[in-house]
């Protein structure tokens, strides 16, 4: 897949399917002083990216303390604020937002490790809120984030007085998906089945309930990990069940999108009363109509992320 590339700061490059940083020195302003700084490259291509992988070879043509190369997973033009994660020497690798300051979700590394005119294969992968880091092939980092993002362009982003050389840029893309939280009995599996898994398969999402995970482990450890990965939360409410209100107020803390379901009758506690929920008839035009309400949801949520 061709990519095409626009900078948005620093020159750049392209030379088949290398993207070259223009490395350089310029003057940095620091309060009251002035200091010798290093040229700052930010690269968006054309492609959108919800989640996923992207990965990207990176070689240092030189090795200054102030060096950096990150994968940027999620760009505002709006700020121009970014997600990045990526190796410098500040942080040998580091997973960090910009939004008119750094925030360092998650660093480790010996700083000052880079070496030049060797390839580093990084890949950063974004599934739900969990964002993980791998070199050469070894996961260095791995982070949950405490919002979710939106879909957007991506691209990358550098610093360095030297040219840095990107090649192999790669994009592949995976479903977003959608973790359902519900009670487990017949009465509320023709829900699931029939209207909930229908519904997300349509409109290209995947969709898991706890009771379909596998392996072992503590079904609490997977119930969390789930929601983080998830892009969005399905929880039936309609029997008032305390699991059922636990998962869905961590959800709320992560601020995950949620869709709130329940059949016709039941009685919302007091706190969840002012959420918007779905109602619903449990018969096959009650199901219809839940389809219709659920898809106008979920494309709502898929357009707020656009």
């Amino acid at each position: 897949m061709g990519y095409k590339w626009m900078p948005i700061y620093g020159k750049m490059e392209e030379n088949n399917d290398k993207i070259i940083f223009k490395g350089g020195k310029k003057l940095v302003q620091d309060a009251m002083t002035e200091r010798e700084g290093s040229e700052i490259g930010l690269f968006i291509c054309n492609q959108v990216f919800s989640e996923g992988t992207i990965s990207v070879d990176v070689k240092f043509n030189g090795n200054h303390s102030e060096c950096c190369a990150d994968i940027v997973l999620f760009f505002n033009p709006q700020d121009r604020s970014t997600l990045n994660a990526g190796l410098g020497n500040l942080n040998f690798f580091s997973i960090r937002h910009f939004d008119k300051k750094w925030t360092y979700h998650a660093i480790t590394g010996e700083p000052n490790s880079i070496k030049p005119q060797v390839t580093y294969h990084l890949s950063a992968t974004l599934q739900g809120s969990t964002v993980s880091l791998k070199s050469d092939g070894i996961e260095v980092l791995r982070h949950a984030l405490p919002y979710p993002l939106a879909q957007s362009q991506v691209g990358l982003f550098c610093i360095d007085q030297k040219d840095i050389e990107f090649s192999n840029f790669k994009i592949e893309r995976v479903k977003p998906k959608a973790f359902v939280v519900m009670q487990f009995s017949s009465r509320y599996n023709d829900v699931y089945f029939e209207v909930i898994k229908n519904v997300c398969e349509k409109e290209e999402i995947g969709v898991l309930r706890i009771d379909e995970e596998s392996g072992p482990g503590l079904i609490i450890q997977d119930i969390i990990r789930s929601i983080y990965e998830s892009k969005f939360i399905i929880a039936d409410i309609s029997p008032v069940n305390a699991n059922i209100f636990y998962e869905v107020g961590f959800a709320h803390a992560l601020n995950k999108p949620t869709i709130l379901i329940a059949e016709k009758g039941t009685s919302l506690p007091f706190d969840i009363s002012s959420f918007r929920t779905l109602f619903y008839e449990n018969t096959i035009g009650g199901k219809r109509k839940l389809e219709e309400g659920l898809t106008h949801h979920i494309r709502a949520i898929l357009k707020q992320s656009e």
